[in-house]
């Protein structure tokens, strides 16, 4: 697999700004609830004093059992060390308001939700940063014996907690920017190292893939060729036996009688039938024509191809078809090749009145097995031990290549050449080839 973007290096500097980005909204979600929660904890803070100055109010009079509430908050505002004090209201343990010392007289906005909180013995605080920084409390208010004797709810100024907020905020930010700094620069190093990385691997990977191509460009020349030498390979074969015939018969300064001119004929028409089969082998190999043919066509034409060599002979030659996949015609005519190479074995190996079948039907797949018989008087079995390996003929003039040379072109094609079986009855050729032979 191959990476063509990575060979840009705007796909590079993009990523990298992806990932800073990422790097900086993840930081700041991190910050986001810590500041919160430090504000928190700093308003609780300030709560927690004025609630210990207020308890410190009520406790520190000379008759706990006369602890007055109103006097503790009173007391409590006139405290230099606190807060300017905006309002204060007092209200009673169940939550009623009791009284109003500063500020207006009507309950702020969510006051009342920080009372409920007190009336459970909660400390209730909220800030509130415009249009003025305001602390709203409500401290639940106890007696030296732990009784709860009221709720005071003060509104505070807030200006030095907002100072305090903000020195917080400030350091928050460079904190953040510092880790983004550290952070970023240590995954951009790392992303640029991983591109660098990629951008070789995937240089390599193209280098390997155009190897590929040639290596399958190559693979496919030399199918080609092998293909080509085969069906050579078979023309040699198949003109050695008419060419010593007409040898003999030239040597003899062309005499001879009737029978003798005719054969000369015949072999000079097998000859040029051969030279014109291969021509069309080659070329559909070379592409320059295109069509399919079926089995019933095959059968056909190997009947117009050994009409004449059984013209001569008392074999007859039986052929029959049944429907299915059609054939290229590159891969229909090396199939004929093959079915016609042991055609011509079979009319060889039949002494006398005989018959050579020549049947096409549907393999166990979705192919092709041509099925050939003969009624000769079958193969030794030394014979057929090495029957596709080339040996010394036992034919004169042959060569001992032909089932050889029929076996690679078969192979070539996908598919196999075979004995069936063999006896004193006859013997039964198998060729079978898959439905995309070729």
């Amino acid at each position: 697999m191959r990476f063509p973007g990575i060979r840009s290096p705007w796909t590079a500097g993009a990523t990298i700004v992806a990932a800073l980005a990422f790097l900086g909204a993840a930081i700041a979600l991190v910050q986001a609830p810590m500041r919160a929660d430090l504000r928190r904890q700093i308003a609780r803070r300030d709560a927690s004093i004025v609630a210990a100055v207020l308890e410190k109010q009520i406790g520190g009079g000379e008759n706990p059992d006369e602890a007055d509430p109103l006097v503790a908050l009173l007391d409590a505002a006139a405290i230099p060390g606190l807060p300017g004090m905006v309002g204060a209201r007092l209200h009673a343990p169940e939550g009623t308001l009791f009284a109003t010392l500063l500020g207006d007289t009507n309950i702020p906005a969510g006051a009342s939700e920080l009372v409920a909180g007190a009336i459970r013995d909660e400390v209730g605080v909220r800030y509130t940063a415009s249009p003025r920084p305001l602390l709203d409390l409500a401290v639940p208010l106890h007696d030296p014996g732990g009784t709860m004797v009221g709720i005071a709810a003060m509104t505070l100024d807030a200006s030095g907690l907002a100072a305090e907020y903000e020195r917080l905020d400030s350091s928050l930010a460079r904190q953040g920017w510092l880790a983004f700094g550290v952070l970023g620069s240590a995954m951009a190093a790392v992303l640029g190292f991983v591109f660098r990385r990629l951008q070789r691997l995937n240089r390599l990977l193209e280098e390997r893939s155009e190897r590929l191509v040639r290596a399958n460009r190559e693979l496919a020349l030399a199918s080609k060729t092998s293909a080509v030498g085969a069906v050579a390979s078979h023309l040699v074969h198949g003109l050695r036996n008419p060419l010593a015939a007409l040898q003999h018969f030239v040597a003899r300064d062309g005499r001879g009688d009737a029978a003798d001119q005719a054969d000369a004929a015949a072999t000079a028409r097998r000859m040029k039938s051969m030279l014109d089969d291969v021509v069309r082998v080659l070329r559909d190999e070379q592409g320059l024509a295109g069509f399919e043919i079926g089995g019933g066509e095959l059968c056909t034409e190997l009947e117009r191809r050994l009409r004449s060599t059984l013209a001569g002979h008392t074999v007859r030659l039986e052929t029959h078809a049944e429907e299915g996949p059609s054939l290229d015609n590159r891969s229909g005519n090396l199939a004929l090749l093959v079915l016609e190479n042991l055609a011509m074995n079979a009319v060889q190996a039949i002494d006398g009145p005989g018959t050579i079948r020549v049947e096409a039907g549907r393999a166990a797949g979705s192919g092709w097995c041509f099925r050939v018989s003969d009624t000769g008087p079958g193969i030794a079995p030394a014979a057929a031990a090495r029957l596709f390996t080339p040996q010394e003929s036992t034919k004169p003039g042959g060569t001992g290549l032909g089932l050889a040379l029929s076996r690679q072109l078969a192979r070539h094609l996908g598919g196999d050449l075979r004995l069936d079986r063999t006896g004193p009855d006859g013997s039964t050729f198998l060729l079978e080839l898959p439905a995309d032979a070729g």
